[in-house]
């Protein structure tokens, strides 16, 4: 019923696992590439983050939906160093080396513990010009990888 039919690829499990295992068993020669990859994991899902970076479209970068349990007052700091973070992973590839994290987005799920909330942030990983990044209102984002509205 949300239309995505044909167009979505679902690999359950997880990612750290699921998108390794798919890298790895590549019998046409053709890796997959992805759009948009979603890092549920919690408390933290830092440790699928090389892969899924590695696994986004390499001329065009992608989406990744971050997920991770954060102390309420550091939502903003968490949103900074995740983006820090996952500009740095994406320079240790070949391919990415002008690519940046920028993070458009932070939605608050749930209340996951006193003072501590479930988090899902919308992290651009890619190139700045990219077509999947334009019309997201941070066509004038610097370089620093570091949160913008």
């Amino acid at each position: 019923a949300n239309r995505v039919d044909g167009r979505a690829t679902v690999l359950e499990g997880d990612c750290r696992l699921t998108l390794r295992a798919l890298m790895a068993n590549i019998t046409d020669g053709n890796p997959h590439y992805f759009d948009r990859i979603s890092l549920g994991l919690l408390p933290s899902s830092e440790g699928g983050w090389p892969i899924a970076i590695e696994c986004l479209n390499r001329d065009k970068g992608g989406w990744l939906h971050v997920h991770g349990n954060v102390a309420t007052t550091e939502r903003q700091q968490w949103a900074h160093w995740l983006c820090r973070s996952l500009t740095c992973i994406s320079k240790k590839n070949d391919y990415s080396i002008g690519w940046h994290a920028v993070c458009v987005h932070v939605e608050k799920v749930k209340s996951f513990a006193p003072k501590v909330d479930h988090y899902v942030a919308d992290v651009f990983v890619g190139p700045l010009k990219s077509p999947l990044l334009s019309g997201k209102g941070v066509e004038d984002v610097n370089t620093t990888g570091v949160l913008h509205p």
